[in-house]
């Protein structure tokens, strides 16, 4: 069965890498795991029985066939859906899961906004993301690929990359490596206000990242920053996430 294009497909197959990321996720029997995309049903052959609940949502209508033949006793597992529209409640009610997926890199970012929609219900992401994308959302202040997503992320979530993938053990193959990536949420639940003028302040900051601060902030603060111990001649890639939650609770408080 060919790739589909339409849906980002590049497969994983070597069991070798696979059973060392298995590892690296630590599954226990208790914990109830959704998979993003199985696919052929690759890395879901390592993890499908190391758990007693274990689902995986998958869009492609013959991957879904191959995917059923191949687990019978497990068919019923395995769900034709759009994963950007599932609700989770739906197989886990209320319940907390583990998220695990090879992630196409056109949906990379819907799926991490798709993740903070249900963040109180997930206790830990690992998904394996193309390399520039997963340096940013792991960046820190001052490095090249920090930016809007890193601090995003980096408040929301432990972020450790576990391991790099080279492109060669995908089929195809795709232009870059990749990495496999930890997301371990901090918090039992999102200050909804606060996060939303993080949001707001990352973007206003972000699109004019060559600026010092002080002019983008006046956009939205309008004047009233003179309170703030953050250094306003900084650009925003020099701001610690400290910093980004400073202005936002600042512009929380103005608001």
């Amino acid at each position: 069965m060919h790739p589909k294009k339409k849906f980002g497909q590049n497969f994983l197959k070597d069991k070798k890498i696979l059973g060392d990321l298995t590892n690296l996720i630590n599954i226990s029997p208790t914990n109830k795991i959704l998979e993003i995309g199985p696919g052929k049903g690759d890395f879901s052959d390592f993890i499908i029985n190391l758990c007693n609940s274990y689902y995986g949502i998958e869009i492609d209508e013959d991957l879904l066939a191959l995917l059923k033949k191949k687990f019978p006793e497990k068919k019923e597992f395995f769900i034709k859906r759009d994963f950007l529209k599932f609700d989770p409640k739906e197989i886990f009610g209320s319940g907390r899961f583990r998220l695990v997926g090879n992630i196409p890199y056109n949906i990379s970012s819907p799926i991490l906004e798709w993740c903070e929609n249900h963040y109180e219900q997930i206790e830990d992401m690992h998904f394996m993301l193309q390399k520039e994308f997963a340096l940013r959302c792991s960046g820190t202040q001052k490095t090249s690929s920090y930016g809007r997503l890193s601090v995003i992320c980096n408040y929301l979530y432990e972020v450790e990359i576990l391991k790099d993938v080279e492109r060669e053990y995908f089929e195809p193959k795709p232009k870059v490596d990749s990495l496999f990536v930890r997301f371990l949420p901090k918090m039992k639940e999102i200050d909804k206000e606060l996060f939303k003028n993080l949001k707001k302040v990352t973007r206003v900051l972000f699109n004019k990242k060559r600026k010092k601060i002080s002019n983008s902030l006046k956009d939205i603060m309008k004047d009233d920053v003179s309170d703030l111990s953050v250094d306003l001649n900084l650009r925003p890639d020099e701001l610690s996430l400290k910093e980004y939650i400073e202005l936002s609770n600042k512009l929380k408080n103005y608001a």
